[in-house]
């Protein structure tokens, strides 16, 4: 809702007040004075003039869509006189010949007889650019005003491959973006702890952020050199680097990588592949990716073994050698007369090796199958081996390599000379050059890593120079802290906003709306906690989104492709501001923004949503992998209630499938799942009215509202009005009032 100021919000409830607008049409260099004001009448509040050309005004018009979380351009026409001598002794049209008005800026204010200042910021109901489709003929010109959407939306992510910046990026990689990274793509949760030995954790990660490789090969150093995003990470891990081939992430040794945070590098033939690794179900624990869950396997007296198999995987380059890796809880084995894997001694001097080599050089057909055995003999006593978790680990040089010699400078020397003449050269300077031949992963344009995305700025802490709290909104404090990981995906929104389209830099709070992303999104765990806590009825902590846009977007795509996830709305309020509305469950506390009195309305029609709206079989994709380029994983749900043929049933099966590119994680699918179910599994009632009063002037596009003085005898599909809520989807505004359609969201 806007920020009406008191004197106007006053002034308009009264009935002898006239309500009128006065509009500013910029042009040239959009300066204080660079505009011509004009309104129905010759007016001005001893400021500025306002000329009185405007014939007929428009409706200012803003609209939603309800079941898909996008809004459309805002926008409103207006005729202006264009007679002979209608302004500054000629026609309005003269005027082109040095002022341009296409593509500028334009600002409409409401005001009353009562006013004084007409443009101050809290009278503003819509801002935006004038349209280039200016017509006009000999008695009118017609101006085609719409949001600053197409000014302030751009192509993300905004950083570019260019030749003259990356001389040796590979040719394909001209052009394409340097991606955008939120959010943790780091080690496993709840697994337990990861060992570093053997190397288990270049494996186990929650996922992988792609990096466009910026130089193929640099000659200086002998690295391949990668970004993952043109902002600092929060975390990037160095044994977390990979080359993807044949659904098969590979990993560098790290002793072989750097980095330089967004940047990283890497070079050698020194690469690791994790192999799962299949047993028989009674030892399952050993290979279900958990570090905390085990199973011991014993014997007290002759030989006892399991069945473990390695599958089979394309060829990814040449093997130098296979191992299997271990992870062991408690163990008995001084006394064991054997423990083998595929046949091979795993015993080193009574206790177990947790690296056993089972193939050294090329020729593995990796589909092998064999045993993990233990045999003992009543003499040596009973046995144990607890196994937290295996794998196949395979040590190889990828193919497709690209071999380059580099000359090394190894060592500069210096001679001094004890006595030298004039003329006499003082010292001379002797360098020893070695060659060496590095080989490093060819025909690849991306390479993957681990880590954890971009952090939040000064901006989620302070605004014009005040701590981020009541004192530039109602929100209380968001809870986030500058250089705090940004997964809460209403900030990945505002930080979209700031850093990629270049918004309130300044963190002034002048083109983001503060206190709807604070409502939304804070991260309190109090009453203050933001709307998707309600939304999608978890924590603000358990809902995490993390993700890369590596390919070009348009900004309003990505914002809105998080939005559908969230169940929320992001447009541009008519003062000019981002704002962002989530929008609460049926049955969830709501508040209204604003009750119309009922005797202000003309109630035009009563009606539901139509059946094809209905959604009550939900299944959401998530877990997106970059290398696949698909989700990999699904989560369904379903509401036998609303497909059944009971009074609240619709009788048929309504599927609906979401891609959830920011989510990688189930609760977080589960939740979105479950928030599409409750809100969408029913027919929605529709309100369309007039509202015959500029008092209301102030409503916005997804504000709630609700009803004084309703007329008890009219039901809404048999049930008495209760302090009912709805939405606004749509509101068109004009100088006596404004017509709205809504629909009820409340239980």
């Amino acid at each position: 809702m806007l920020s009406f100021d008191a004197s106007l919000s006053n002034a308009l409830k009264l009935k002898n007040t006239t309500a009128f607008w006065v509009c500013k049409l910029y042009y040239n260099a959009e300066g204080s004075g660079d505009f011509i004001g004009v309104s129905d009448i010759d007016r001005s509040d001893g400021s500025d003039m306002y000329y009185g050309l405007v014939s007929s005004w428009g409706q200012y018009s803003q609209s939603l869509d309800f079941f898909n979380f996008t809004t459309t351009t805002a926008n409103i026409s207006i005729r202006l006189i264009n007679t002979e001598r209608s302004i500054k002794g000629g026609r309005f049209s003269d005027l082109f010949s040095s002022n341009n008005f296409a593509n500028r800026k334009w600002e409409l204010f409401l005001n009353t007889n009562q006013a004084g200042t007409f443009d101050t910021a809290a009278r503003m109901i819509g801002t935006g650019i004038i349209s280039g489709d200016i017509q006009y003929d000999y008695t009118s010109v017609k101006f085609t005003l719409i949001d600053l959407s197409s000014k302030k939306h751009k192509r993300l992510p905004k950083t570019t491959l260019t030749s003259a910046s990356y001389a040796n990026a590979p040719e394909k990689n001209i052009g394409k973006p340097v991606p955008i990274a939120y959010g943790d793509f780091a080690t496993k949760a709840n697994i337990g702890t990861i060992p570093s030995s053997p190397k288990f954790d270049y494996f186990f990660t929650k996922g992988k952020f792609p990096a466009i490789i910026t130089n193929t090969l640099n000659e200086a150093d002998g690295y391949v050199y990668a970004k993952v995003d043109n902002e600092t990470m929060h975390t990037l891990n160095s044994k977390n680097i990979y080359i993807y081939n044949s659904g098969h992430y590979i990993a560098c040794d790290n002793s072989n990588t750097a980095l330089s945070n967004p940047s990283l590098k890497y070079k050698g033939t020194s690469w690791f592949l994790f192999v799962p690794i299949s047993t028989e179900s009674n030892v399952s624990n050993w290979v279900d990716g958990s570090f905390s869950t085990s199973t011991t396997l014993s014997e007290s007296t002759g030989t006892e073994n399991r069945d473990i198999s390695i599958p089979e995987v394309p060829n990814l380059g040449v093997v130098s050698r296979v191992d299997v890796i271990f992870d062991y809880g408690t163990i008995d084995m001084n006394n064991a007369e054997e423990y083998s894997v595929f046949g091979v001694d795993a015993l080193n001097s009574g206790s177990l090796n947790t690296t056993v080599q089972i193939q050294s050089g090329d020729g593995w057909d990796f589909a092998q199958s064999g045993h993990l055995q233990i045999r003992t003999t009543p003499e040596a006593g009973a046995i144990e081996v607890n196994i937290k978790e295996m794998g196949g680990f395979v040590t190889l040089s990828p193919s497709k390599t690209l071999t380059k010699r580099i000359d090394d400078l190894i060592e500069y020397r210096t001679v001094e000379y004890d006595q030298i003449e004039e003329g006499d050269i003082p010292s001379e300077t002797f360098v020893i050059k070695t060659e060496r031949v590095v080989s490093i992963p060819a025909d690849i344009d991306y390479v993957y890593c681990s880590g954890k995305g971009r952090k939040y700025g000064a901006w989620i802490d302070t605004i014009n120079s005040s701590a981020r709290t009541n004192g530039n909104g109602n929100e209380p404090d968001p809870n986030y802290a500058a250089n705090d990981l940004i997964e809460n995906p209403v900030y990945i929104i505002e930080d979209i906003l700031r850093t990629e389209m270049g918004l309130d830099g300044s963190t002034t709070g002048e083109d983001i709306d503060i206190e709807s992303f604070d409502r939304s999104g804070n991260g309190q765990t109090d009453s203050s906690k933001g709307d998707i806590a309600f939304t999608l009825n978890d924590a603000i902590a358990d809902i995490k989104f993390a993700f890369s846009q590596y390919k070009f977007i348009n900004s309003k795509d990505l914002i809105n492709q998080i939005c559908k996830q969230i169940c929320s709305w992001v447009w541009l309020s008519g003062d000019g501001k981002f704002k962002i509305r989530t929008l609460l469950r049926p049955g969830d506390t709501f508040s209204a923004d604003k009750t119309i009195d009922f005797l202000d309305i003309n109630l035009k029609s009563i009606s539901k949503t139509k059946l094809s709206t209905v959604r009550n079989d939900i299944t959401v994709n998530y877990n997106y992998d970059y290398g696949q380029e698909q989700n990999l994983s699904q989560v369904n749900t379903t509401d036998s209630t609303s497909q059944g043929t009971t009074v609240d049933g619709n009788n048929q099966t309504l599927k609906l499938v979401i891609d959830a590119l920011g989510t990688l994680d189930s609760t977080t699918a589960t939740q979105i799942a479950d928030a599409y179910k409750a809100i969408f599994k029913d027919t929605k009632i529709i309100l369309e009215f007039d509202i015959l009063t500029p008092k209301y002037n102030d409503l916005e596009i997804t504000d709630h509202i609700t009803f004084s003085n309703w007329d008890s005898n009219l039901k809404l599909y048999g049930a008495a009005f209760s302090s009912d809520y709805f939405l606004i989807t749509s509101i068109s505004k004009k100088i006596t009032g404004c017509s709205i359609k809504a629909i009820k969201v409340d239980a």
